[in-house]
């Protein structure tokens, strides 16, 4: 790794740490994808209170409004919870929602959850079951129907995340090493070469978060091990060469 800190240019260093990039990130997709469900306090704090605070009276409105075809049979409109958190009800129309920032409603072929003033109307899909708990049920019909928009969500926070930690490592390390270039005892030449030295050291790392994080997917452990790993291979590099050419036969 330190011998070969002469081979590479600029434009090679900016492709190298774009693809270990892609390294870093691979595990947030095939995650969110098995994933089923997600906690919707993440997203929709105030629907999440409504929903615990009413979920035995909606699963008895589910369990009379009779679903079938895709469909609930509710004869009339029932309002559950109406304050200042919000309104919570079955089969009542937009119109009815009009006052209030945060609502749950069951209506005949859709759900609506609304958030701050935002309305999700979401269809019953072919996996729902209302002898199934209500509440899981609407978690995870949400969820899959924002499941893309919450995997490009965490795809770019996370990846934000990773390049931050390895623009710091790389060119944080790289300045330090070059800093040490006037000292006889260290043959780096140029800032480049440290920055490769520091480049061909993230790599191997990266590669191994990639397979950990497919395995058990934990973005605090992934950074942690990799931040770990890096240094823990940097001393050891520095422990055989101590950064010196003459060091390496």
């Amino acid at each position: 790794m330190f011998q070969k800190r002469h081979d590479l240019r600029w434009f090679q260093i900016v492709i190298i740490l774009l693809f270990l990039l892609a390294l870093n990130i691979l595990p947030v997709p095939f995650f969110y994808q098995k994933q089923q469900s997600m906690p919707l306090d993440l997203y929709l704090p105030h629907v999440q209170k409504l929903l615990q605070k009413n979920s035995s009276q909606l699963q008895q409105a589910s369990q009379a409004g009779k679903f079938a075809d895709g469909r609930y049979h509710f004869d009339h409109a029932q309002v559950l919870q109406e304050d200042q958190q919000g309104v919570v009800g079955v089969n009542l129309s937009e119109k009815q929602l009009a006052h209030t920032k945060n609502a749950v409603v069951l209506g005949q072929r859709s759900f609506i959850f609304k958030e701050n003033g935002t309305v999700n109307r979401l269809y019953y899909g072919d996996s729902f079951r209302a002898d199934q708990p209500l509440k899981k049920q609407l978690n995870q019909e949400w969820y899959h129907r924002n499941k893309a928009a919450i995997s490009f969500a965490m795809l770019q926070s996370i990846g934000s995340l990773f390049l931050l930690t390895n623009l710091v490592f790389v060119f944080g390390g790289g300045l330090i090493l070059w800093l040490g270039r006037k000292s006889p005892l260290i043959t780096l030449g140029s800032f480049r070469e440290s920055v490769t030295v520091m480049v061909n050291i993230l790599g191997p790392v990266s590669l191994v978060v990639a397979i950990v994080g497919l395995v058990k997917f934990d973005v605090s452990l992934l950074l942690t091990l990799q931040m770990l790993g890096a240094v823990m291979l940097l001393l050891t590099i520095y422990a055989k060469t101590r950064f010196n050419d003459g060091n390496l036969s």
